[in-house]
């Protein structure tokens, strides 16, 4: 498989793409709703999720071949002691179905697991989420029944390098 999806550290330039694909309601649609940045609270995300960052927190712009940025994909809350974090992935509306999604969850999990150490990703998505949800089962997340409030779903470093080794 060709990979044609690179992953970008984000500068800040990039804030006003980020800001219109956290806006935009089709693409928000499933998660939540559409989130409005203030240039102040644009400001502290960036410092925090980025430049300087927190080694708990890692963000990446999702490009496509013609390098425009068509998502996101990002984990948070990197625990440092088990070494398992939150998963975030979000294609713009207009470019899912194309593959990017999965590129993406290639190129960054295989950065989390065998570049950081990474141990277990986990993903909590809204019950009614049912696109996302067989998004990451047919990727290799493992869905949690025990969970009632959401859809949770994992994946560890052995599960992810047995089937998606790149």
């Amino acid at each position: 498989m060709e990979i044609r999806t690179v992953l970008k550290r984000p500068e800040k330039e990039d804030m006003e793409y980020i800001r219109w694909l956290w806006s935009d309601p089709e693409t928000m649609e499933a998660v939540g709703g559409p989130v409005l940045l203030t240039d102040e609270e644009a400001d502290r995300w960036y410092a925090y999720m980025v430049d300087p960052g927190r080694p708990t927190e890692c963000y990446r712009l999702i490009l496509n071949e013609e390098g425009d940025p068509i998502g996101e994909v990002s984990f948070h809350k990197l625990n440092l002691d088990n070494m398992a974090a939150m998963f975030n992935l979000k294609i713009v509306h207009s470019e899912r179905g194309k593959g990017y999604g999965w590129e993406a969850m290639l190129l960054f999990l295989d950065y989390f697991f065998n570049e950081l150490g990474g141990c277990k990703m986990v993903d909590e998505l809204a019950l009614d989420n049912l696109r996302g949800q067989q998004v990451l089962l047919r990727f290799g997340f493992v869905h949690d029944p025990r969970q009632k409030e959401n859809f949770c779903v994992s994946i560890t470093r052995e599960q992810f390098n047995s089937i998606n080794r790149l």
